[in-house]
């Protein structure tokens, strides 16, 4: 019985790899070094419900990660280093693209709902992004983050990753807060968003 559910893992894993491309502009040995470690994390993990566009580009020029027009991973030397928060990024740019993709109301509409139930934000580095509409909805993003990386490596490593990210602090912050939960909880399925019934079934 082991080794059917063994045999099992490996063929979901591995058809989670085999389903994403990966290219790299440059074909540097960092660029390379993170290619193998995506593929490696779809590997490990089954990352197939959280893959909302199956192209990835690895940019030794791009500062920092983004998610659109392709996702496009950096090579900074904490994605080198530390392959959670490798995965934790990497989950966090599939993300943009679930809200955009199957996310019921518009961007403003979106915003606008966030905006109830966050009325002050923290805009601009450390604490959140460019300009308030961008930070209301990276509460949204970091949230499915967050429970995505608890799901795949426990509530404890997820938790100390995001909370020792030098960005999004006051976001981060508002989405590890226990008091937000059912608030978060209820704008997920307002927004068409919770992956966790479905994952369930």
């Amino acid at each position: 019985m082991k080794s059917i559910i063994f045999i099992l893992s490996f063929f979901i894993s591995f058809s989670s790899a085999s389903s994403v491309e990966i290219t790299t502009a440059n074909q540097t040995v960092k660029e390379q070094k993170i290619k193998s470690d995506l593929l490696s994390l779809h590997k490990q993990y089954d990352l197939t419900s959280w893959l909302y566009t199956k192209e990835v580009l690895i940019d030794e020029n791009a500062k920092v990660p983004f998610s659109h027009p392709v996702i496009t991973m950096s090579t900074q030397k904490k994605y080198l280093e530390d392959r959670v928060k490798l995965l934790s990024t990497y989950l966090h740019e599939q993300f943009h693209w679930h809200v955009i993709v199957n996310g019921k109301p518009n961007i403003e509409e979106f915003q606008a709902r966030i905006k109830q139930d966050f009325p002050t934000v923290k805009v601009g580095f450390p604490h959140g992004s460019r300009d308030e509409g961008s930070t209301l909805s990276h509460i949204i993003v970091c949230y499915l983050e967050y429970i995505a990386l608890a799901e795949l490596v426990g509530e404890e490593k997820a938790r100390q990753n995001l909370s020792s990210n030098g960005y999004y602090k006051w976001v981060y912050a508002t989405v590890l807060d226990p008091a937000n939960k059912e608030k978060l909880d209820k704008l997920l399925s307002e927004f068409g968003l919770e992956f966790r019934e479905t994952k369930r079934k």
